[in-house]
C-alpha cells in the first residue's frame, strides 16, 4: 500500500477529518487530510476507508502510467541523493560510484519492479565466479539493498527482493602483527634515528594504536602534555587522491588516549623543533598546527606517511606474523596484539583503540600472537603433566601381566 495508515481526528462541534500517511520519495513522513462529511463516528470511518481506496487507486494508476524506471537509474539517482545530502563520508560516496559500474552490468537494464531474488542471486554468483573480490561483491550488493529498502520505504516497490540473497563469506584473515624480536628491531631504530614527523608517526602508532588518519588529523591542541593525554577529534581522509579533514567516524572513535613517558618525550622534542622553525621563519606557533605537519598550517598526508614507513619497514627488513612486509596500519595491530598478550585487559584495550566493543577486538587480536600461543601451550602442558605430591600411581594392567 502506498498509504502506511489511516485515522481519524475529531474536530470539535464540527465533525471529522480523515487523514492519511506516507512516505515520500525522499523517506520522509508526510500527511493527506480531507474533511468528512459524516457526522457520526462509524460513518466517518466507512468515509475514511472509501476515501483512501480511492487515493490507492489513484497512486497505483500513476505508478502503472509513469515512465519505466530502470534498477541502475534507481540506484544512481539514490547515490545522487545521498551525495547531495552530505550523510555519507565522501570516501564513501566515492566507493558507491565505482559499484554502480557491477550493478549496470547484468542488472541495470531491469526494471525495478522485474528485479526479484533469484535475478539478485544470480548476478552475486556470477561476480564470484568472475573472481571478483569478497570485498567488492558484498559492497556493491550493500549498495542495491540499500536502494531497494529506500525504494520500499517510498513505496516505490512492494517489497525488498534481496533480503533472502546468499553471500560469499568474507575469509578470516589473521593480523600481520610484528612479533617481540621484531618489535624491538623497529623501537631500536626508533630510538637510534634522528627525529622526525614520519618517525614520530610511527612511534604514536606503534605504542597508541592510533590509526594513520589520526595521526596526521592531530593537532597539538588536542595534546596534554602535562596530562600526558592525547585527544583523538580530528581525522584526515582521503578521496580521489585529495585529503580533507573530517571527525571521527564513531562515537567510540572521538577518544582520549593515555600516553607514556617515552611518547611525551618524543612529543615535546617535536614541538620545540616546531617551535624553533615559526621562530626561524617569523611565524607565530599556533595550537592549531598538526603535530605532524608544517609551519603553514597543512597536514601530513596519510599517504605520504604510508610510503615513508614502508621504505622504512623494507630497509629494516621486517616481516610480520603472515610473512609479509607489514603496512602502517599493522603497526595498530601490532599495539593490541601486545597488549593484550602482556594481560591488559581487553575492554581498556578497545577503548583505546576507539572499537565499539570489547568482543570486536577479542575476535580480531585474541589469537594473534605466536609467542602468546607458544605460552599458553607450555602453560596447559606444564599443568597436565604436573603431578600433586600425594597422587596415587595407577598401574595398568596388560595382556601380558598374567603370563
Amino acid at each position: 500500500m502506498f498509504y502506511s495508515s489511516a485515522y481519524l481526528r475529531e474536530r470539535k462541534g464540527r465533525g471529522w477529518i480523515g487523514v492519511l500517511s506516507y512516505k515520500d520519495e525522499s523517506g520522509k513522513w508526510r500527511k493527506r487530510e480531507k474533511s468528512l462529511d459524516a457526522k457520526g463516528k462509524r460513518e466517518a470511518s466507512k468515509e475514511l476507508d472509501k476515501w483512501r481506496d480511492d487515493m490507492e487507486a489513484e497512486a497505483v494508476s500513476a505508478s502503472i502510467l509513469a515512465p519505466a524506471e530502470t534498477v541502475i537509474d534507481y540506484v544512481t539517482r539514490y547515490v545522487d541523493t545521498l551525495e547531495a545530502s552530505e550523510s555519507i563520508e565522501r570516501s564513501t560516496v566515492t566507493v558507491y560510484h565505482a559499484m554502480l559500474k557491477h550493478i549496470d552490468g547484468e542488472l541495470g537494464s531491469l526494471r525495478l519492479e522485474e528485479l526479484n531474488a533469484e535475478s539478485a542471486q544470480t548476478w552475486v554468483n556470477s561476480m564470484v565466479s568472475n573472481g571478483y573480490a569478497v570485498s567488492t561483491v558484498r559492497k556493491a550488493f550493500n549498495l542495491l539493498k540499500a536502494a531497494m529498502t529506500h525504494a520500499e520505504d517510498t513505496g516505490r516497490i512492494v517489497k525488498n527482493p534481496l533480503r533472502t540473497v546468499k553471500l560469499p563469506k568474507i575469509p578470516k584473515k589473521e593480523p600481520n602483527v610484528l612479533d617481540a624480536a621484531q618489535r624491538a628491531r623497529l623501537v631500536s631504530f626508533l630510538d637510534i634515528a634522528a627525529p622526525s614527523p614520519v618517525n614520530l608517526g610511527i612511534r604514536l602508532a606503534l605504542f597508541t594504536g592510533m590509526r594513520e588518519g589520526e595521526i596526521c588529523g592531530l593537532q597539538w591542541k588536542n595534546v596534554d602534555l602535562e596530562s600526558g593525554v592525547i585527544r583523538v577529534r580530528t581525522v584526515i581522509g582521503r578521496d580521489s587522491g585529495k585529503t580533507y579533514v573530517k571527525e571521527p567516524k564513531t562515537g567510540g572513535s572521538r577518544r582520549d588516549i593515555p600516553v607514556s613517558d617515552s611518547i611525551i618525550e618524543a612529543l615535546k622534542t617535536q614541538r620545540t623543533e616546531m617551535v624553533r622553525q615559526c621562530l626561524e621563519g617569523g611565524i607565530p606557533f599556533s595550537n592549531d598546527l598538526y603535530v605532524l605537519g608544517r609551519m603553514d598550517g597543512t597536514n601530513l598526508a596519510p599517504h605520504a606517511l604510508w610510503e615513508a614507513w614502508k621504505a622504512i619497514a623494507t630497509s629494516l627488513g621486517l616481516v610480520g606474523t603472515q610473512g609479509r612486509v607489514p603496512t602502517f596500519h599493522d603497526l595498530r595491530h601490532t599495539f593490541a596484539t601486545a597488549a593484550i598478550s602482556e594481560g591488559v585487559d581487553v575492554k581498556s584495550v578497545s577503548s583505546i583503540l576507539g572499537h565499539t566493543n570489547a568482543a570486536m577486538t577479542l575476535n580480531i587480536y585474541a589469537s594473534a600472537d605466536p609467542d602468546a600461543k607458544r605460552r599458553a601451550a607450555e602453560t596447559v602442558s606444564e599443568a597436565m603433566e604436573r603431578k600433586p605430591k600425594d597422587a596415587t600411581i595407577i598401574r595398568l594392567k596388560t595382556g601380558t601381566d598374567d603370563k
